[in-house]
């Protein structure tokens, strides 16, 4: 490779890794370290490389027969995951990329804003139901100063090795507000998908969006939210 440095032969390796598609992630590692005149020069850095992957595709894993997502907005350690519609705190093995344990949610979630995200919750759950068929959902919570502050995501993937194309859908929406009180939505959508028959043509596209709702109670605000 030149004169390329070792750290600088880690930091395009990892960045070919963070641009995996949807799907490909271990068949780009296993690229990856052929292409390494050492393939232990990644071994390091694996940990973070894999979680910052993991949680920004917002992985879909089974916690028991539950679907549940790797997400940053659901983040307690580097390798603890909120699940709040179950109650638990799921383990998060970044490496095999797949669930090792499970615990109650203990203090995680902030008891004023609890009732809004379950509502938000339940309603966000039967709109990515209706709308997504592969689709998993999760939403959070947390409190800026006085105002509640919750996160709806949506990770939707299709996978379709044989036919030679993947893909997944990602939407990240933060609801901000006080309770009874307007809602400022504020929303990122994102479309990764990669076709390879015969070439390599990838879509990476992402568009952001913005709306005001009204509040109210728990649910009025949920069904405002679904419906904004």
């Amino acid at each position: 490779m030149g004169d390329v440095t070792e750290e600088e032969m880690i930091q395009i390796a990892n960045n070919f890794l963070l641009a995996s598609p949807p799907g490909e992630f271990m068949e780009v590692v296993t690229d990856v370290r052929g292409l390494l005149p050492d393939d232990s020069l990644i071994n390091d850095t694996a940990p973070i490389t894999f979680r910052e992957y993991n949680t920004v595709q917002m992985l879909q894993v089974y916690n028991g027969e539950v679907d549940v997502l790797v997400s940053k907005h659901g983040e307690v350690s580097d390798t603890e995951y909120l699940d709040p519609r179950s109650g638990q705190v799921f383990s998060f093995d970044h490496i095999r990329q797949e669930v090792t344990g499970s615990r109650p949610i203990s203090g995680e979630l902030d008891g004023q804003v609890e009732p809004y995200r379950s509502a938000i919750d339940q309603a966000f759950e039967k709109y990515a139901r209706e709308f997504y068929a592969n689709g998993t959902s999760a939403v959070y919570s947390s409190k800026k100063g006085s105002d509640f502050v919750v996160t709806m995501c949506i990770s939707s993937s299709k996978f379709n090795p044989n036919n030679f194309w993947n893909g997944r859908w990602r939407s990240i929406w933060t609801a901000t507000f006080k309770p009874n009180g307007q809602v400022s939505l504020n929303g990122t959508l994102r479309i990764n998908v990669h076709y390879y028959e015969d070439g390599n043509v990838q879509l990476n596209t992402e568009a952001e969006r913005s709306a005001s709702v009204a509040g109210g109670d728990p649910q009025a605000t949920a069904g405002n939210i679904v419906k904004g």
